[in-house]
């Protein structure tokens, strides 16, 4: 969760470091200062804050919930991820056991140099790892021209269902995109996707569509009581 919201008192001073254009529309790249010395990063997209170098855990634990309902453990495991964000559910993701290739579809250049020039401190330079694999393209492209490719499906896209920053993206969530998100794991394969407070209306739809669904509070301990919490949706294809 972005560090600057109504459930934190945390004072930042930021810095514009560089902008972009992009499909989606412009990205710019600022760097923060907290006022107990904590340096980060953060993305927003349209001017709505999009990711950041910290408050991760919930994207780090995707990849691990993913793996455990997983129908059978295989020692050459490709797994797709998309977005690239700050490159953590990527780092999970290539920290799983048995995992040959992990495929990243990033729409932005950008996102990706940044990653290497300005997040590599903070996520290892996963990107550069020799399992990784980050193809510039749109994701919802991506699920259309690979069915059956992958073993798992970590979707990290935008701000989750419900509170885009690019209208673009919605059709990765509605009805046919999620069945074609489904039809890229092969049988057996496990898709999960991220969100950053629980989506009744959006959670109805994916328990329609993929079997043996599951949502998963990721709420990091330390949060203020009834504070809203990221939520992990699973499903399975049989």
């Amino acid at each position: 969760m972005h560090p600057d919201t109504p459930f934190r008192t945390v004072d930042l001073t930021y810095e514009d470091v560089e902008q972009a254009d992009s499909p989606l529309g412009p990205l710019r790249l600022r760097r923060y200062l907290s006022a107990d010395g904590q340096v980060g990063y953060e993305i927003h997209l349209n001017d709505v804050f999009l990711m950041a170098t910290h408050g991760h855990s919930s994207e780090s634990a995707m990849a691990e919930l993913a793996y455990e309902r997983l129908d059978g453990k295989r020692e050459d495991l490709r797994v797709l991820v998309g977005g690239l964000g700050a490159g953590y559910t990527l780092k999970a993701a290539l920290e799983l056991p048995g995992v040959a290739r992990v495929t990243v579809a990033e729409i932005s250049p950008a996102v990706v140099d940044w990653n290497r020039r300005f997040f590599a401190d903070y996520n290892g330079g996963v990107v550069d790892d020799p399992r990784a694999e980050v193809v510039v393209q749109d994701l919802a492209d991506h699920i259309r021209d690979n069915e059956g490719a992958y073993d798992l499906a970590l979707l990290d896209v935008d701000n989750g269902p419900g509170w885009l920053a690019s209208e673009v993206n919605d059709r990765l969530y509605d009805r046919v995109g999620l069945e074609r998100t489904k039809r890229v794991v092969r049988p057996g394969g496990v898709v999960a996707v991220w969100s950053p407070m629980p989506n009744p209306p959006f959670w109805a739809l994916f328990g329609r569509v993929f079997d043996e669904p599951e949502s998963v509070d990721t709420t990091p301990q330390g949060r203020r009581v009834n504070e809203p919490g990221d939520t992990i949706y699973l499903g399975r294809r049989r």
